[in-house]
This record gives C-alpha cells, sequence and structure tokens, in this order.
C-alpha cells in the first residue's frame, strides 16, 4: 500500500469545474481548499476542454513540493485554437446569464472531443502537455480515463508507464474508470491497476465490492456527495415524518444541508480510510465546511453506521425518485 498521501482530513480536492466560475473564482476555490488542509489536487486533460490542468498549475507554483496531484489521459479535449477559446470564453458567459443554455453548448462542445485515446503516442502527448500545463516534472498518479477491456491489449503502453516511473515522470499509474469497467479490468489486465479512481457513496458502496483478492496500491474515490447528496435531500424533504425519526436515531438536531454533507463525507472517508476521498465545489466557504466535517468529527463511527443502514434501507426509494426526478427535467 502506498503510504497515504494526505495527513488527517484524507480528502482531496476534484477540479472538474473549475473552468465553470471565473479565473478569480477558481483561484478562491483552490485557496479554500489549501488552506483548510487539502493537500491532493484531482485534474485530468479533459476537464475544462483542457484548462483546469493550467488554472491548477499556476495556483500551485511555489506549493507543488506541498501537495500530490492526479491526472488522467485517454479522453482528448478539443485542439486549442484562438476561435475555439473564444468561443468557449463566449459560451461560458451566455451559461452563466442564461443556465439552460448550458447543456445545449455542452453537445455541441463533446462533438469534438476525442475519448479512447490510449496508444502509446497518444499518452506521451497527453503526459508532456499536462506536465507543462501543471509546471510541474512530475505527476503523482497518472490515470487511465474511461478505461474499459474494449481497448485491447495494453502491452506496449505498459512499457510506456513503467519507463515513465522510472524517469520519475510517474508516482504511479492505475485506471479512472466506472466500477463495473473497474472490475472486469483488474481480472483480466491487473497490472493496469495499481491505483484505482471510482464512485462510492452511501448509496453506491461500490468499495464494498472490492474483491478481497485484488492487489492494487491506493484506492481514490470520487461522488461521495454531487447526485447522491441532492436525491438523499430531496427524498428527505418528501418524507418529513421519516426525516424525524432519522434524527433520533442518529442522534443529530436536523438533517439539514451541512448535517447531511457531513454524514455523507464522513461515510465515504470511513469507508476507505487508507486511501483519498475526493470531493468539489464552487463555493469556498462549502469548501471549508466539507474539510472541518471531517477534521473536527462532529459525528461518531457509529453515528456514521447508523446513518450508513438507515440510507441502505431505503436506497431503492430514494434512487427511484432521483430517476424519476431526472426523467422529468
Amino acid at each position: 500500500m502506498l503510504e497515504r498521501p494526505l495527513k488527517t482530513p484524507a480528502l482531496g480536492f476534484g477540479c472538474s469545474s473549475l473552468t465553470a466560475i471565473s479565473r478569480s473564482n477558481a483561484n478562491r476555490v483552490l485557496g479554500a481548499a489549501f488552506d483548510a488542509g487539502i493537500r491532493h489536487f484531482d485534474v485530468a486533460r479533459y476537464y475544462g476542454y483542457g484548462e483546469a490542468e493550467g488554472i491548477l498549475g499556476r495556483f500551485l507554483n511555489g506549493r507543488r513540493s506541498e501537495v500530490t496531484i492526479t491526472t488522467k489521459f485517454g479522453i482528448e479535449p478539443p485542439r486549442r485554437t484562438p476561435a475555439f477559446g473564444f468561443a468557449l470564453a463566449i459560451g461560458r458567459q451566455v451559461a452563466r446569464l442564461v443556465p439552460g443554455v448550458r447543456s445545449v453548448l455542452r453537445r455541441g462542445a463533446q462533438a469534438s472531443v476525442k475519448s479512447n485515446a490510449f496508444s502509446v503516442q497518444q499518452a506521451q502527448a497527453n503526459l508532456e502537455t499536462s506536465l507543462r500545463e501543471l509546471q510541474t516534472d512530475y505527476v503523482d498518479f497518472y490515470l487511465l480515463h474511461d478505461y474499459s477491456l474494449s481497448h485491447g491489449r495494453p502491452d506496449e503502453l505498459l512499457t510506456f508507464l513503467d519507463d515513465s516511473v522510472r524517469a520519475g515522470k510517474i508516482g504511479a499509474f492505475g485506471i479512472g474508470t466506472t466500477f463495473e469497467s473497474m472490475l472486469q479490468v483488474l481480472v483480466e489486465q491487473p497490472r493496469l491497476c495499481g491505483v484505482l479512481q471510482f464512485q462510492n457513496s452511501v448509496l453506491t458502496r461500490n468499495i464494498e465490492r472490492l474483491p478481497p483478492s485484488a492487489s492494487y496500491q491506493l484506492v481514490i474515490t470520487h461522488g461521495a456527495l454531487s447526485d447522491g447528496y441532492r436525491a438523499l435531500q430531496e427524498f428527505l424533504e418528501t418524507r418529513k415524518d421519516l426525516a424525524k425519526l432519522w434524527t433520533t436515531q442518529i442522534g443529530c438536531e436536523r438533517l439539514d444541508e451541512g448535517t447531511l454533507s457531513s454524514l455523507m463525507l464522513r461515510y465515504a472517508v470511513s469507508a476507505n480510510p487508507e486511501g483519498l476521498v475526493l470531493f468539489s465545489s464552487r463555493d469556498p466557504a462549502k469548501v471549508t465546511a466539507n474539510v472541518r466535517a471531517i477534521s473536527e468529527s462532529r459525528f461518531s463511527g457509529d453515528q456514521v453506521t447508523v446513518f450508513q443502514k438507515l440510507v441502505q434501507r431505503e436506497s431503492a426509494h430514494i434512487l427511484h425518485g432521483s430517476v424519476q426526478a431526472t426523467s422529468a427535467r
């Protein structure tokens, strides 16, 4: 097992939405994460259509030795041209003014994104670009983004990745993909699986399904909040009596926004005690609050266990409500 790259709290910050806010706000969010004690940052060549790594790299200038970084390859953003950059900037301004336009613009940009980019040449080109954008000469974790067995035998790619580790450009490599794809790769191509990154939350509990015999160095989970938080919040808002019963059984004053997010993060960290748990936010205050939810141990392990069992008991209804809400949009 790799030495945990973070001291307590064992949280990392996900940078996928840095370009959805202004550059100054992105720096404030990153600053809030760093000041709160976050020392791991997760990004990808694809995030922000190729711009997120640059934002993170500029922020970490002078701080690189204090943090660890994950970046990913396999999904390539559109080629950065002046015309594309101008269109992207205008599109983001319009999306901030008219949020409903965001999905239309996203579909248009997605058409020029290249996935399944796992050749040696693509891996090398993306690594060099990532190092340049991040203003560093190495990344701690280099992951295959949305990889699956359909991409064939990775023998040449493994040679390149091993050589990059020996050269000091990569600390360790692995895969960041759906949990079902990851299970298949663990069996068929275990050498790719030194680092595993997948979704885990109190509603999905994927980490419980990891094969006991699986060999890996580090588990990084994401999605502790996001859609699961919204689904759980909506479920409890429509069942006031049940929410009141849960507060009594958990032993808390109320199940408000802060309590729910704290319990969900506490579950995620307790489920992955030797690894890293990623979260993301566009609000500096929420970033600070999420870190405090772990560092200040507002809830005991017993309370988190009770919360997990209550959610597990109602998970089918919670997820069903989430699907219905998504379909109605």
